[in-house]
């Protein structure tokens, strides 16, 4: 029964419902830019004082998601720190899980204890088994990636914004951002973004709130704060659509959407 109740812990990081978004950060897949990727992501809330012991948790359960990773169970996994928060905010840490199919995602929610902690010492099982002191799961969803832009692999500063597609223009919106991706391409060339990121949230989804993602990342916090400024997406844009009226396209994708919220991350961790 004990067993059966530390699994139970620890498969809830696991989770494949229950809450409500983020961060992709974001969440960059190693796959091919036209492969199905499923994001899975959870929002943790560390316990006061705790954020120490909290990393050394995630350190370890890294492990275990390099495993899964190599044996083709996930595509990746990273853990991102929220860039700014507060003490009430709802969540502080946020990790996103990589899955090609929802195979894996059913198969992620059957791994058993012994599989979690196989070649694990006893001081390492002790630390899984304190996972849940150290953080509250306090949401989790999951998305699904359209389309993805790469330039390299770090990534380090995620700027995720949560867009609702006007009533009936999803469609026209997913075309809209499948026009936009060779700029975000020639973007990174440029050097002014790392990657870049647009997908549709699955579940859970509400007639409220978001139903698509865009997400941004920069190797600094220098270039996140200074590429929109710096009109990086006008010079990208006439670069690959020299006669096409930069501020007309801008305005038409605008018109498409409502802007719900913008967060930033910093990766701390992921997978190799």
């Amino acid at each position: 029964m004990k067993n059966a109740q530390l699994t139970n812990t620890a498969l809830r990081s696991f989770a494949i419902a229950g809450f409500c978004l983020l961060v992709s950060i974001v969440a960059a897949a190693q796959a091919a830019p036209d492969a199905p990727v499923y994001l899975l992501r959870e929002y943790m809330k560390v316990e006061p004082g705790m954020e120490e012991e909290y990393l050394k948790v995630e350190h370890l359960w890294k492990k275990v998601h390099q495993r899964r990773k190599d044996e083709g169970k996930i595509l990746n996994w990273n853990l991102s720190r929220s860039s700014f928060y507060g003490t009430n905010a709802d969540y502080d840490y946020m990790t996103v899980t990589a899955f090609k199919s929802g195979k894996e995602l059913e198969e992620a929610q059957n791994m058993t204890w012994e599989y979690i902690t196989k070649g694990m010492s006893p001081e390492e099982i002790a630390l899984a088994n304190s996972t849940g002191k150290t953080r509250k799961m306090v949401s989790s969803s999951l998305s699904y990636q359209l389309l993805r832009s790469q330039s390299n692999a770090e990534n380090r500063f995620i700027k995720i914004t949560q867009v609702k597609a006007a009533a009936g223009k999803g469609v026209e919106l997913e075309k809209a951002e499948a026009m936009m991706k060779p700029v975000f391409d020639e973007a990174g060339k440029m050097g002014a973004i790392s990657g870049w990121r647009f997908g549709e949230h699955l579940y859970p989804r509400s007639a409220e709130g978001a139903n698509y993602y865009r997400i941004e990342s920069t190797n600094t916090m220098a270039d996140m704060l200074t590429h929109e400024s710096s009109g990086y997406l006008e010079k990208a844009f006439k670069k690959v659509y020299p006669t096409k009226d930069f501020a007309a396209t801008m305005k038409s994708i605008r018109d498409l959407i409502t802007l719900l919220d913008v967060e930033l991350f910093e990766r701390v961790d992921s997978t190799k």
